[in-house]
C-alpha cells in the first residue's frame, strides 16, 4: 500500500535528514533573522503583526498560563497528527480532544515519524491563515496580519510546553532524532512564514535561496 511505501522512504531519509537539519541550524537561524529584519524595514504589515504577538504573549502571560484548560491546543496538535497521516496516505478514522489537555488520533495504516512529529514543528494555524490571506477583503487585512503574529507566538509557547522527553509522539519517533530534526524544522518553518508574508507564492522559493548563499550553509563551508 502506498502509506506503506512512504513510511518506508520517510525510514530512508530519517536520519541523513536530522543530520543535515542539526548542520543547517545555524544558517537556518540566519535565515530567520534575516526575515525578521526584512518586515522592519518599512513592511506595511509589520504593525499589527507585531501587534498581535505582542497581544498574544500578554495574554498568555495574564492569563492562558494560569488555565489548566486547553482544549484548543489540543485539538490543533491532534489535528496536525491527522493532517500528516493524510498526508502520507493514511485514513484518519478519529480525533479525541479533551477539555483538560489529553488527546489522540485514530489512523489505520503505517506510522511514521513525520506523523509523530508533526505537531511539534509545523504551525498548523499560522499556515492556514497565510492561505486564507489571498482571499481576505482588503479592509480585514490588518486583523489578518495581527491574527498571524498572534499564532506564531502561540505556536512558539504551544510547541515548548509539549516539547519534553516524556512526550510519547516523541518517544515513538526517537528522542535523538527529535533532537536533531525539530530546532532546524521549527526555525524554518518561522522563516518561512515570515518570507511568504513578504514575497506571496515567491516566499518558499526566496528561503531556500537565501539558505542555499547563506555563509553558514555547511555544504558551502565543507567545499
Amino acid at each position: 500500500m502506498l502509506n506503506q511505501q512512504i513510511a518506508s522512504v520517510l525510514g530512508v531519509v530519517k536520519w541523513p535528514l536530522a543530520i543535515a537539519c542539526a548542520a543547517f541550524l545555524p544558517a537556518t537561524a540566519i535565515a530567520l533573522g534575516e526575515q525578521v529584519a526584512g518586515i522592519a524595514r518599512g513592511m506595511g504589515f509589520l504593525g499589527p503583526f507585531l501587534a498581535g504577538a505582542a497581544g498574544y504573549a500578554l495574554l498568555w502571560q495574564l492569563l492562558l498560563r494560569r488555565l489548566s484548560i486547553s482544549f484548543f491546543s489540543t485539538l490543533e496538535h491532534e489535528f496536525t497528527h491527522c493532517l500528516f497521516a493524510w498526508l502520507t496516505f493514511n485514513r484518519v478514522t478519529g480525533l479525541k480532544a479533551s477539555l483538560r489537555g489529553g488527546g489522540t488520533t485514530y489512523y489505520r495504516g503505517t506510522p511514521n515519524w513525520l506523523i509523530q512529529t508533526g505537531p511539534y514543528f509545523f504551525p498548523t494555524v499560522s499556515i492556514a491563515l497565510l492561505a486564507a490571506l489571498r482571499f481576505i477583503p482588503a479592509r480585514f487585512q490588518g486583523l489578518a496580519y495581527a491574527l498571524l503574529g498572534a499564532s506564531l507566538v502561540y505556536h512558539l509557547i504551544s510547541t515548548w510546553a509539549e516539547t519534553h522527553h516524556r512526550q510519547t509522539d516523541l518517544r515513538e519517533a526517537g528522542l535523538v532524532f527529535s533532537l536533531l530534526f525539530l530546532p532546524t524544522a521549527n526555525l524554518f518553518f518561522y522563516a518561512l512564514v515570515i518570507a511568504s508574508l513578504r514575497y506571496g507564492l515567491g516566499g518558499l522559493p526566496a528561503l531556500l535561496r537565501e539558505l542555499a548563499h547563506s555563509p553558514l550553509n555547511p555544504l558551502r563551508l565543507a567545499g
